[in-house]
Formats: structure tokens, sequence, C-alpha cells
């Protein structure tokens, strides 16, 4: 049985998250609270799995109240403002869920904190990204390619470019590589992006979202064989 707690200081905000949790029957809620020194007090109290943490709230933030759990549980912040995102990650949030939540991305949220006290390895959700002073929530599967951007890292997804204060090598090492192949130096692709690999004499490419992206000779093979249903 999961051990949740809540912590928003909204009672409507309380009472969704209540009844999101409610359709899951492995889970039980030891408490609720609407401040951050209440929540503070009741994660040390009654020690939850996991804690659905407002950001803005009284007396203490959820971030704070974060930052204290050194060996606490999870943290899955849900909060109506995404210029929190970046911050949440630094405390190693387990998810980072935005008001309104739709209950299928809650559900997802709940799986990935299934599978890390599993112990499972758990592949990150987003992607964030700077945008002027503003930090930005990719999901990973509006991801079409990311590609090398001097010492950092540039996403496209869906049609537009982010830049990700990340070098290529260490992205391509967080996410899951049963959804994102390197097929070069410079790029990265999603595996669901790709419509065509495209093969000459001399080289190979694959076409995502119509853009030909070139594969180095030493990952042909593999891409190759990840891809052959596409290979022309």
């Amino acid at each position: 049985m999961i051990r949740a707690l809540i912590a928003d200081d909204e009672p409507l905000s309380r009472r969704v998250l209540q009844q999101l949790l409610a359709r899951h029957s492995d889970v039980t809620i030891v408490e609720q609270c609407a401040d951050g020194a209440t929540a503070a007090e009741a994660i040390e109290r009654l020690s939850p799995d996991v804690v659905f943490l407002d950001v803005r709230m009284p007396l203490l933030n959820g971030l704070e109240v974060a930052k204290r759990q050194t060996q606490g549980p999870l943290v899955v912040f849900v909060t109506a403002f995404e210029e929190f995102a970046l911050p949440a990650f630094d405390v190693a949030a387990a998810d980072y869920l935005t008001k309104p939540v739709a209950e299928a991305r809650f559900d997802e949220a709940l799986d990935r904190v299934r599978d890390r006290l599993r112990g499972s390895r758990v592949y990150p959700a987003h992607l964030v990204a700077r945008v002027g002073q503003r930090s930005l929530l990719l999901r990973v599967e509006t991801v079409d390619y990311i590609e090398a951007d001097d010492v950092y890292a540039a996403v496209v997804s869906r049609g537009r470019r982010y830049l990700l204060r990340t070098p290529l090598d260490v992205l391509e090492r967080s996410l899951n590589p049963a959804r994102f192949v390197r097929v070069h130096r410079s790029y990265i692709v999603s595996v669901d992006r790709v419509s065509e690999i495209r093969r000459s004499a001399h080289a190979l490419e694959v076409i995502v979202n119509g853009i030909r992206l070139p594969v180095s000779r030493r990952r042909r093979s593999m891409v190759e064989r990840l891809l052959e249903p596409l290979a022309t």
C-alpha cells in the first residue's frame, strides 16, 4: 500500500487530489495539510511514501518543505505555476504536475512513483528548457529530435527549438533508450518521430518530420537494426 500525503492551501485542490487518488486501490491518504509548516510536521510524524505538494503555501512553501526531506518521501509537485519547474527538479522531484490536473497525466505520475518505490529505473517525463527568464517543461513524447548546440543541447519539439543547458552526452544517458536513439555525434532522435530511412552509396539519413538528419558511419548498423521496418 502506498501511503500518500496531500499538502495544498486550497480546499478544492485538496479535494481534486483526493478524488484522483481514490481511484487507485493501492493508495491510502494518511493526511491532508493546508500549509507548509503543517505538512513538514506531518511528514516527519507519519513518514508517507509520497507527498503531493503545492508550491505556493503559507508558512513554508512547497520547495522549502521538499528541501527539508533529505531522506524523506517522494515528492510530486502540483501547482498552477510553471516557473517553479526548474527549482522543483533541483530538489529531485518525482514529477511536476500543473493545474488543472488531467486524470491520465496524474495516473502517469503515480506510475512513476510506483516505479521509484520498486527501485526501477525511471526516465524523465520532462525536459526543462529555458525561454528568457522562464523555465518551460517539454513532455518527452513531444520531442522530435535533439541536437548539439555548442556545449549544450537544443530540443526540437512540435516544430520549435528550445535550448537546454545540458550537454548532449549527459542528456543521452538520462533518456529512455527504447524511445530515443543517438544517430550521430550531433543528433538524438525520437524513434516514434522517424518516418523514413534513406540510404545512398555512401550515406544514411533518417527523416524526422521532414527534416533530414545524418547517421554516422559507426552508428549505421545499430540504427538500421532498430529502425529496420522504415528502411528503403
